[in-house]
């Protein structure tokens, strides 16, 4: 908006330090003043040695257009009188009254945790009064932090697969092996993170888990993981994970011990400790697609021995203690018996092989179970919608609403390249997010922003889950959501989303 000219009129002439060609607008005429404004930018996060072609490069400096900065000029009450979203639309020269302003420069964007976004931030008090030229330079400085990953040619020689999530209290960034080789970079508001590596060797054997604590954190701060392996069959990052503080001219490292094999508990022979469908449970979806069964040990299934649903054979795939069993398609109102023969399940680092065991159920009939549950999302429930990884939504949230209560609220991972992401962290395809563990709470709590207090017995929930968007591969990602209320009922819904670079 603009003010009504009174006799002290002043002129603000707002110049671009780029020489941007802008309309020049004059008013009036009389006692006037005028101000000078150019906006630059100051700052780089820390730049990456990549020892001479011996690490993955962990990002290059992501380019701003002064151009593209946001203004605006509020008055001593706070209250933004004149606001811009690009500088380069900004008139050379506007008309205000005398008084105190703030001006406030930002660059674009405002997402918490993103891909490629450094904030620059700047913000200026300055008093007008007639007959006087101001000269104002607002610098823009970064406000956020870079986090990167780089990895050594033995790390990369050791390990078949490997994969780095960073969390703060506002998001998860999930740097795969495919966005650590590009060396793309991830930017956080000033927040305490952590960081959980997982890693498989190229020879196999049990997975290598670390997880560290971040605390000590500023604006600028750039923090280089650089992971790197003896080539001795085991993992070691006693001289290899640092934080590199130099951009804020301090330098700090933290050197972490070699990382030891956690001891397998449990009997040695597998036995099944709980499923995702009870024994003898009705009403279930007939569009289930998995069934999650927990054992006593780590596991591996066997290739000597069938999963088979009604004589029809299953695929499964084992993660921890947890084999997910992919269900063939079922009909309504139908009795189905899953047999897990001896021997089709293994004790991983024993090879004790499992009893037989086997379960019974019914499908639900030609309704859709508790038609009291409704399950929604901002898109993807109904039909499928497509995201480019460039042009993600800010906020994106799944929604359930059960008046009687969640029992349950389980969801099943149905897309090859987020359940290669849950392999590498060791969660099984399916949670329910009602009766978590600690590792589960460790993993998807952290991605959701809440625990199962949050969910159990609730009549509504909804999860912000644009975070885990970004952790999507180039494919199309399916979730598989089936919510138990208190009376039993149960409403299945698959959330699908395609996404592109």
């Amino acid at each position: 908006m603009r003010k009504a000219i009174v006799s002290s009129i002043m002129i603000v002439a707002l110049a671009v330090a780029a020489g941007c060609s802008r309309e020049n607008i004059e008013y009036g005429s009389g006692h006037s003043a005028s101000l000078s404004l150019s906006i630059s930018s100051e700052g780089e996060f820390t730049t990456v040695d990549n020892g001479a072609g011996a690490m993955t490069k962990a990002g290059e400096e992501t380019t701003v257009d002064i151009n593209a900065f946001t203004l605006k000029i509020l008055n001593s009450e706070g209250v933004a009188d004149w606001s811009w979203d690009r500088f380069d639309e900004v008139p050379e020269v506007i008309s205000m009254d005398p008084g105190t302003y703030t001006i406030e420069a930002r660059s674009p964007g405002d997402k918490a945790v993103s891909w490629d976004q450094p904030m620059y931030v700047g913000s200026l008090e300055v008093t007008i009064t007639p007959g006087k030229v101001e000269e104002v330079a607002i610098v823009c400085s970064l406000s956020n932090m870079k986090v990167s990953v780089q990895t050594t040619e033995k790390f990369r020689n050791e390990m078949a697969k490997y994969t780095v999530t960073v969390t703060s209290e506002d998001g998860v960034l999930i740097f795969g092996k495919e966005e650590i080789e590009a060396g793309r970079s991830g930017y956080f508001d000033v927040a305490p993170l952590s960081m959980d590596l997982t890693a498989v060797r190229q020879t196999g054997g049990p997975r290598v888990n670390y997880h560290v604590e971040i605390s000590d954190v500023a604006p600028r701060d750039h923090h280089v993981f650089t992971l790197d392996a003896a080539e001795t069959g085991y993992t070691d990052l006693a001289q290899g994970l640092s934080i590199d503080y130099t951009c804020n001219n301090r330098e700090e490292a933290i050197k972490i011990d070699a990382i030891l094999e956690e001891p397998v508990d449990g009997l040695t022979v597998p036995e099944v400790t709980s499923s995702s469908i009870e024994n003898g449970e009705r009403n279930v979806p007939a569009n289930t697609s998995i069934l999650v069964l927990t054992w006593s040990t780590v596991t591996e299934v066997s290739a000597s021995a069938q999963i088979t649903l009604n004589d029809t054979p299953c695929m499964a795939t084992a993660s921890n203690n947890m084999v997910s069993v992919i269900l063939p398609d079922m009909a309504e109102d139908t009795e189905y018996t899953l047999n897990v023969p001896a021997g089709a399940v293994l004790n991983a680092v024993t090879a004790d092989p499992c009893e037989a065991y086997s379960l019974t159920f019914t499908t639900a009939g030609g309704q859709e179970a508790g038609p009291d549950i409704t399950i929604s999302a901002t898109a993807g429930i109904d039909a499928p919608v497509t995201y480019s990884k460039s042009a993600l939504p800010e906020e994106f949230s799944l929604s359930v609403e059960a008046p009687a209560g969640i029992a349950k609220y389980v969801v099943n991972v149905n897309s090859a390249g987020l359940q290669g992401l849950l392999d590498l962290m060791e969660m099984g395809y399916s949670v329910d997010l009602a009766n978590m563990n600690d590792k589960e709470t460790g993993f998807w709590g952290n991605l959701f922003g809440m625990t199962s207090a949050d969910v159990k017995g609730k009549t509504g929930v909804s999860f912000q889950i644009a975070a885990f968007l970004s952790a999507m591969p180039n494919e199309t990602n399916k979730l598989e959501v089936v919510i138990t209320d208190g009376n039993g009922d149960k409403l299945s819904k698959t959330l699908t989303i395609i996404m592109t670079e």
